[in-house]
């Protein structure tokens, strides 16, 4: 199959399209306007259910939901697009609901490393022994955008990705050979496995000459939207020779797998994809966010890690879904998180049981969510930071939140977890 690629525009002049409900074509209309908005022909001939797309996962997944919007600025965009106002004199009411909505994190500059006094363009660290890289080419887009996605501010901003990346592959070189510590460096982005084998070389390269660097990690969802970069693309073999390559210097590599939901391993192609990658003696461990009206049930996560341990891959975390806005409208309450892993780790083979789950990422800790215990007739949830920032004493610490069956957020979790926190727990 040829990749090709769909945006808001290119997608309306299709027969899927057409297929819509009248209500379903109407709020694409509406927000598509609002977020950025990628398909292909792989996800919408082999993945999507067109028959059923009110509730399809694969389909909740990709397209825009009104909920994702404030109720009133949705009823003002759905006015203001049946008055047949232009995308020109929307452009300002749309960029005031996308500032709103903008990820923001809470102490952002202590994760930027600093080289020399200066920030590292480009890199982010929340812990000890592992740094995150965001080379210039491997920001820029994905073969499909999740609607979830918390990195929607990067697509199409030039500026934002600029400030947010390096181009030049010695960039993080000089930084990470003096810290030893760090032994494993993951690629991200958006998608790293978008671009092209040869230019993912050239950033990978410098740093497969650092001794101390034992891991090599690569974020993606290639899998997923585009099982074919494996496969047929031109460039296939290269990439798995690149593999290869990484892996005859000495170094462990892992792709961190973004996977939803298990419709995205059940065709032929994908299949093939997971043989070709393991081949290079490349290891894939799968990772994804629960999220409302997509993968919220038990059911839903027994199939996919059932799956996943039948293809040899390795279940990693359960992640609970980052705030996309302010109507959290992905997020669903904590308890029944805890309790949907629960419920499918009992019911999944056991060699399921090295995920772990439901986790929090925050700026400075990776936060587990470890179950409820009950002190004197009152309930908490128990939350285990597994990773804390560098020279920090959080990692392994247990901190108590009062228990309520509806809440979807936690709090501040940073505050909660730092050394200097004294709140203390009244019994």
């Amino acid at each position: 199959m040829k990749f090709k690629s769909y945006n808001n525009l290119s997608f309306k002049k299709t027969d899927y399209y057409n297929r819509l409900p009248p209500k379903e074509k109407e709020a694409f209309d509406i927000l598509s306007t609002v977020f950025h908005f990628k398909t292909n022909n792989y996800v919408l001939e082999k993945l999507i259910d067109w028959k059923n797309v009110e509730t399809d996962s694969i389909y909740r997944l990709i397209f825009p939901r009104k909920e994702m919007l404030n109720p009133a600025d949705y009823e003002q965009l759905t006015l203001m697009h049946k008055a047949g106002i232009s995308m020109e004199s929307l452009g300002p009411f749309i960029e005031t609901i996308r500032k709103k909505m903008s990820p923001k994190l809470k102490y952002p500059e202590k994760s930027i490393p600093k080289l020399n006094g200066l920030k590292l363009q480009g890199a982010w660290q929340n812990f000890g022994t592992i740094i995150n890289l965001y080379p210039d080419p491997m920001v820029k887009t994905c073969h499909a955008y999740c609607s979830y996605c918390f990195r929607w501010i990067m697509f199409k901003n030039t500026e934002v990705q600029n400030s947010n990346s390096y181009s030049d592959p010695n960039t993080p070189v000089e930084y990470i050979r003096s810290h030893p510590e760090i032994t494993d460096v993951l690629f991200t982005g958006a998608d790293p496995l978008v671009i092209k084998a040869d230019k993912i070389k050239e950033y990978i390269d410098p740093i497969l000459a650092i001794d101390s660097v034992k891991v090599i990690r690569i974020s993606t969802k290639s899998l997923g939207w585009w099982p074919y970069r494996f496969t047929t693309d031109s460039d296939a073999d290269e990439l798995l020779s690149l593999f290869e390559y990484i892996i005859s210097k000495g170094k462990h590599l892992n792709i961190c797998a973004h996977v939803t939901h298990v419709k995205e391993l059940e065709n032929e192609i994908v299949q093939k994809a997971i043989k070709r990658i393991q081949a290079t003696g490349a290891i894939i461990r799968c990772q994804g966010p629960i999220v409302k009206g997509i993968n919220d049930t038990a059911e839903d996560w027994i199939n996919l890690w059932n799956k996943q341990i039948q293809l040899g891959l390795i279940p990693y975390y359960m992640f609970v879904e980052a705030e996309h806005n302010s109507e959290n409208c992905f997020r669903i309450p904590l308890a029944k998180g805890l309790n949907i892993f629960q419920t499918a780790q009992k019911q999944a083979t056991g060699l399921a049981r090295t995920v772990r789950g439901p986790v929090f990422m925050n700026d400075h800790h990776r936060i587990l969510i470890d179950g409820v215990i009950t002190i004197q007739n009152e309930k908490f949830f128990v939350l285990k930071s597994l990773q804390a920032p560098p020279n920090t004493k959080g990692e392994g610490s247990l901190k108590l939140i009062p228990y309520d069956e509806n809440t979807k957020d936690p709090g501040d979790l940073v505050a909660l977890f730092s050394e200097d926190y004294e709140k203390e727990l009244t019994y």
